[in-house]
């Protein structure tokens, strides 16, 4: 839903020089040994026609790659492939980025992949979704099942047996599916191996229209839990994550939304902001947010890590 942007930000980006995430270099496919299946959910954030040819391409590539692929919803699946993609305008063209979570049939998020695709010079429509073609969309997939490639023959068989006492957590819908922190090794962030836990207090997210006020305060706070973010009950000591949404008025049919995560030391002094910019179908979060709360946080938490100070 939050896709789509005619700004020089976009969902994925951030206030820094540097975005959240960086295209990975794609190595070479590596033989599955551990007989692992994969399964891939729709896509969410992508118009209907991109989301259905990049879950295709994506389940070709990992074939590609020697990985076996759960080809119907009810196939039984060792891991999950959950992916959350944004697409936005800038000045040199048009950036595709995204995130795939890995997550185990417990709905546990085991591995996380994230990346940019810059597409050069990109004309034409305002619509940068107009620009994504089935040549990027196939590049992100072959990049992605690289990824996957490399990581899965070191899960052997485990992956199938549930972690006990970690249920996935709610509000998700039918193709996507939020969890908690796995017990299991994952990969890693700017906060996690501190010395010790870096505390954090989230109030409640203000400004934001239908029910954002909870669910992308609550979004938040899950995404830096399972990064390995200490949250605090009360601001105390801790360091403050603010969220404050704008959305704009209706043109066309779309609205501008805007959301801002200013980070503060304890002592109240603003150390960097994330910024989040898009343009939404008009009224589309005046009710539930639902997985665009997922991604929207799921996006700012990486930015957000890379502010705190890590422990000496």
């Amino acid at each position: 839903m939050l896709a789509g942007c005619e700004t020089g930000g976009n969902l994925l980006g951030s206030a820094g020089d540097s975005g959240p995430a960086t295209a990975l270099n794609t190595p070479p496919p590596a033989a599955v040994t551990s007989g692992a299946k994969v399964a891939v959910a729709p896509v969410i954030g992508a118009p209907e026609t991109v989301a259905k040819q990049m879950q295709a391409s994506l389940g070709t590539a990992l074939g590609r790659s020697s990985i076996a692929v759960a080809q119907n919803a009810t196939d039984r699946a060792d891991y999950t492939l959950r992916g959350y993609v944004v697409s936005a305008r800038e000045k040199t063209g048009v950036k595709v980025s995204y995130i795939w979570d890995v997550t185990d049939p417990a709905g546990q998020r085991v591995n996380r992949i994230t990346g940019e695709e810059l597409i050069p010079g990109a004309q034409g429509s305002r619509d940068p979704w107009s620009s994504v073609s089935p040549q990027v969309i196939d590049t992100i997939s072959n990049k992605t099942a690289g990824q996957v490639a490399s990581w899965l023959p070191s899960q052997g068989r485990s992956a199938s047996v549930p972690v006990a006492q970690a249920p996935a957590a709610g509000g998700a819908r039918a193709g996507q599916q939020v969890a908690t922190a796995p017990a299991a090794p994952s990969t890693t962030t700017g906060s996690i191996g501190r010395a010790g836990p870096m505390m954090a207090f989230v109030p409640n997210v203000t400004g934001a229209p239908g029910d954002g006020r909870i669910s992308l305060t609550s979004a938040l706070q899950r995404e830096l839990s399972k990064s390995g973010v200490s949250l605090a009950s009360a601001a105390g000591n801790a360091y403050r994550v603010e969220g404050i949404v704008k959305v704009g008025d209706a043109k066309d049919g779309k609205q501008p939304i805007a959301i801002d995560w200013h980070v503060k030391d304890p002592a109240g002094k603003n150390i960097g902001t994330v910024s989040q910019k898009n343009d939404i179908a008009a009224g589309a979060l005046d009710g539930a947010w639902g997985p665009t709360a997922d991604a929207a946080a799921a996006a700012a938490s990486q930015g957000i890590i890379k502010l705190l100070p890590k422990a000496n």
